[in-house]
């Protein structure tokens, strides 16, 4: 899978690109919410007369509480341009709070609760594939 990674901390994104890409997906990193909807409209661009259907990404993995723009606020945008769009917040914060801010989002995101093994992690992306 071809997965959009979005992780303030340089240490956790790495972390993700390795065990990911060993698994045998393709994993582009951003380090904020900003350049993560960036991004996702640069590669749209490129892709978006190849197949209407396709979307640039399989999976979008956000975390919710990064510099520019939290990882909310970029899953609104994503969706705008591609309500398909499959999105994964990987997150410290409980659910209820990540509602406050993306009620609208509830059912078309999935959530992965901090911490977690990297087991779930896989098993979170493999359920949206």
């Amino acid at each position: 899978m071809n997965i959009l990674v979005a992780e303030d901390n340089k240490f956790t994104a790495r972390q993700y690109k390795i065990i990911l890409e060993k698994k045998g997906h393709k994993v582009t990193t951003v380090d904020n919410g900003a350049d993560c909807v960036k991004k996702y409209k640069e590669v749209l661009k490129k892709t978006e007369f190849d197949s209407l259907d396709d979307s640039p990404f399989d999976i979008v993995l956000l975390d919710h509480n990064m510099p520019k723009k939290t990882g909310a606020k970029a899953a609104k945008e994503i969706l705008e341009k591609n309500p398909q769009q499959k999105i994964l917040f990987v997150t410290g914060y409980q659910r209820w709070a990540l509602e406050d801010e993306a009620d609208d989002l509830v059912d078309k995101i999935l959530v992965l609760e901090k911490p977690f093994t990297l087991s779930q992690l896989e098993r979170k992306i493999q359920s949206l594939s």
